[in-house]
C-alpha cells in the first residue's frame, strides 16, 4: 500500500514528541515492519523531517530509532541562531563566507585548502567528482547556476559521474536558481530527471552556499573573494577556498539548514512553468 498524506502526518507527529522506534510507529500505524521502514525511509527523503539511527548496529539486540528532523532545533544555541540568519538572508555566494561556520568546527573534523589565481577559474570538478563517487544513499546540493555542469577547461565528466551515481540508487536534491542563466545548465540534468524519475530533485532558490553533503559524512564547500571587489593592493590575487567538514555535528547541521531551505523553495517544474509563461527559456 502506498505511502499517504495521513501516513505522514501521523508518523511525524508522533516521533517529534520523542523518538520511537521502528516497531512503536508499526504498531500506530498498523503495518508490518517492513512496511513501516520503508515508508518512514520515504518521509525521509521526501520532507527530510524523519531520520533514524542504529544503536547496536550489527547485533542481535539492534535497535532503530526514528526521530524528528525539522528546523526548530537548528538554532539551539546563539551561534547556530546567527549562522542560519545570515544564510536564510543571503541570496548570492557573497553574501556568506562560509569560515563563518567552519572557525566553529572541531580541527578532528575539518580541513581546508585555500588557492590563489588569476582571472576567472572555475571550480576543478575534481573536487566535485572524487566524493561524488564515494557516495552511497543521498547528495544535498547547495548551487548557484550549476554552472560546473559546463566547465570545458575539465576533463571530468559530472554529468555522467552523476549518471552513474543514479544507477546505484543515489539521491539527489538540489538547490539552485531556476532562471535564464541556469536553463541551459539545467536541461541535461532534466534528461536524467526523465530517465531516473523520483532521483533527482530540483528547487529554485536564491541562496549563498556553493558546495554538497555527502550522506550523513562528509560536505564539501567553497567561499571566493575576487580582488576586483577591493581597494586596489588589498588582496594581490583572487583567492578561493574549499572547506571539508567531516564533524557529524556540523554536517547534521548542515542537513538541517538544506531542508529549511528546500522545504519553502519551489520546484523545478512549477518554477520552469512559470517561466515558459513569459518567454522560452530551454
Amino acid at each position: 500500500m502506498a505511502l499517504t498524506h495521513s501516513d505522514i502526518k501521523n508518523i511525524t507527529e508522533f516521533v517529534k514528541a520523542e523518538p520511537k522506534s521502528i516497531q512503536e510507529v508499526s504498531k500506530l500505524i498498523g503495518k508490518s515492519w517492513v512496511t513501516t521502514d520503508s515508508y518512514i525511509k520515504q518521509i525521509g527523503r521526501q520532507t527530510g523531517l524523519v531520520k533514524v539511527r542504529t544503536f547496536r548496529k550489527g547485533t542481535q539486540g539492534a535497535l532503530k530509532v526514528v526521530y524528528y528532523n525539522s528546523s526548530d532545533s537548528i538554532d539551539s544555541d546563539e551561534v547556530e541562531s546567527r549562522l542560519l540568519a545570515q544564510i536564510r538572508h543571503g541570496r548570492s555566494k557573497q553574501d556568506f563566507d562560509f569560515m563563518e561556520l567552519y572557525q566553529y568546527v572541531p580541527d578532528d573534523g575539518k580541513r581546508a585548502v585555500l588557492e590563489e589565481y588569476e582571472g576567472e577559474l572555475a571550480m576543478p570538478n575534481y573536487q566535485i567528482a572524487d566524493l561524488l563517487m564515494q557516495a552511497s544513499s543521498q547528495v544535498y546540493w547547495f548551487s548557484g547556476n550549476m554552472s560546473f555542469l559546463n566547465n570545458p577547461k575539465d576533463n571530468h565528466d559530472i554529468f555522467g559521474i552523476i549518471e552513474e551515481c543514479l544507477k546505484r540508487k543515489v539521491r539527489f536534491k538540489i538547490l539552485c536558481r531556476v532562471n535564464m542563466s541556469s536553463v541551459k545548465n539545467l536541461n541535461q540534468l532534466s534528461q536524467l530527471m526523465k530517465k531516473y524519475p523520483d532521483m533527482i530533485d530540483i528547487r529554485h532558490s536564491y541562496q549563498p552556499l556553493r558546495g554538497f553533503i555527502v550522506d550523513d559524512k562528509v560536505g564539501r564547500f567553497k567561499s571566493e573573494e575576487i580582488k576586483q571587489m577591493y581597494k586596489e593592493g588589498e588582496l594581490p590575487r583572487n583567492t578561493r577556498i574549499f572547506f571539508e567538514v567531516l564533524d557529524r555535528k556540523w554536517v547534521s547541521w548542515m542537513q538541517k539548514v538544506f531542508w529549511d531551505l528546500f522545504r519553502s523553495s519551489m520546484p523545478y517544474e512549477s518554477r520552469m512553468k512559470e517561466l515558459r509563461k513569459v518567454g522560452r527559456w530551454d
